[in-house]
């Protein structure tokens, strides 16, 4: 069954494992980049430290040394739950649960610049579980294991929308939904949700999808169950779970137990055809059945059907104590793809710390690879072209967890 979760994860999630047929290079040793020439980059890097959180922009991530000491901004107040943090080109918002309210950043002269901040109280929990951009500018928000949203316009900074989604006909008596994907379609958004007991505490092992109209959001009908994998989205807000190719959305299950995920259950991706409002039941790519039963968390799309993961190694012999979902050398990158349904490669890493930080520009991988026998942390480029992998920039001034890369662009 599902398990709720309180615990925060911070910057959760790496991988690597070692497959010889993917090539290496590495650059000739390179001396520090100076923080001053980062400013301005269409990247941007988050560091956790012992001394708070700190975040500055990158132009180059495959040379020198990046560390935020000296000329990162302290976002630690800015960014009090990390989950909460969402990014979309050069702005950044966040929720804060303690104060209760709704913020939008951006860099300015290489300073990470408050743009406004309004009061966000629309929600019971403000722990979020998921985000959904409805268009360039509207934001769909909900918190963890619940059945509430919040649509906030990040143009106007104004909360448009908020309310539940119910239904005396298809939820049970004396059960509620957990919503955790929410996908627009034309006049309708698809929900992908799970069905919690309210007198027996359990959330069953059962996808389920429902519909209803945009943008009034009433007229909730259910639309089909699976109970291949669940739930369909991530049980925590920032993992990547979703993308579009050729007509389909893909959608990856999150059953990894950590995260409260079915500890019985495969990892892998459904899918839904443009304008449908229900899963193709055709359509299962499971990828633990590939890796031994274990579960995979979401990294990036490389594009052409291919996505970056991150697998859970062996964790009934790797996992001795909670932490270890953390911080223990047991993490493989994985690329899959959802046309041949077949988990094409193993990058060539050894198996490493948690991270779930990658960005993908022209085609090519940036991964933050964290392995706890190497120096340091490496951002490493992948090219799925040419099935090459090359070492770049040393990252320094961070603690155990890996800094978090974004793409600006």
């Amino acid at each position: 069954m599902l398990k709720s979760i309180t615990k925060s994860v911070g910057l959760v999630a790496l991988a690597g494992m070692t497959l010889m047929s993917c090539s290496k290079s590495n650059p000739d040793p390179a001396e520090p980049t100076d923080p001053t020439e980062e400013v301005g980059g269409n990247f941007a890097i988050k560091f956790s430290t012992d001394n708070g959180s700190f975040m500055l922009p990158v132009k180059d991530l495959m040379s020198g040394t990046i560390s935020p000491v000296g000329a990162g901004t302290d976002v630690t107040s800015m960014f009090p739950w990390e989950e909460n943090v969402i990014q979309k080109g050069k702005y950044f918002y966040s929720i804060d649960p303690n104060a209760s309210k709704f913020g939008k950043y951006a860099f300015e002269n290489g300073v990470l610049k408050t743009i406004q901040v309004i009061p966000f109280t629309k929600l019971t929990t403000l722990y979020i579980g998921w985000h959904s951009w409805l268009d360039d500018d509207r934001l769909a928000v909900g918190p963890r294991n619940s059945n509430e949203y919040a649509i906030i316009n990040t143009k106007t900074m104004t909360v448009e929308a908020n309310g539940s989604i119910t239904s005396e006909n298809d939820i049970p008596k004396d059960h509620s939904m957990r919503i955790y994907a929410f996908l627009p379609q034309g006049n309708k958004v698809v929900l992908g949700y799970c069905l919690y007991n309210n007198v027996t505490k359990v959330s069953y092992d059962v996808t389920y999808t429902g519909a209803v109209d945009y943008p009034s959001f009433k007229n909730f009908k259910k639309t089909g169950e699976d109970n291949r994998s669940a739930p369909v989205g991530p049980v925590r807000n920032g993992y990547f779970h979703k993308f579009k190719e050729n007509g389909y959305t893909y959608l990856q299950t999150y059953t990894m137990p950590a995260l409260g995920g079915g500890k019985n259950m495969p990892t892998g991706f459904y899918r839904i055809k443009d304008g449908d409002d229900k899963l193709d039941p055709n359509y299962f790519f499971n990828i633990s059945q590939y890796q031994a039963g274990d579960n995979q968390l979401g990294v990036a799309y490389l594009g052409n059907g291919k996505a970056l993961l991150i697998s859970a190694h062996d964790t009934k012999n790797n996992v001795k104590e909670w932490n270890d979902w953390w911080y223990a050398a047991m993490w493989e990158y994985l690329i899959v793809d959802v046309n041949s349904q077949k988990v094409i490669k193993k990058l060539d890493f050894p198996l490493v710390s948690n991270s779930r930080s990658a960005v993908v520009v022209n085609g090519k991988a940036y991964i933050a690879v964290n392995d706890p026998k190497a120096d340091a942390i490496y951002i490493w480029e992948y090219n799925p072209t040419t099935d090459k992998l090359t070492k770049g920039a040393k990252v320094l001034g961070g603690d155990a967890d890996t800094p978090i890369i974004y793409n600006l662009d």
